[in-house]
């Protein structure tokens, strides 16, 4: 993603249109913010972050290291 297409999608996630999903999203309470950074992930960086989450998400149910 280029500054410009980042420029672009920053600005959506801060006003999304009313009544579209993202401005849904934001009054749920979800971070957008967040949104955008996995767009400038590449597919393995983001695979890599999910094996991550999930195992710290394992250690958190199960109160074990793995």
């Amino acid at each position: 993603m280029n500054a410009e297409e980042r420029g672009r999608v920053l600005e959506l996630i801060r006003n999304p249109p009313a009544g579209s999903k993202l401005a849904a999203a934001r009054d749920y309470g979800l971070d957008l913010v967040l949104f955008l950074h996995s767009l400038e992930l590449s597919p393995e960086e983001r695979l890599r972050e999910s094996d991550a989450n999930q195992e710290f998400l394992e250690e958190l149910r199960t109160g074990e290291k793995q």
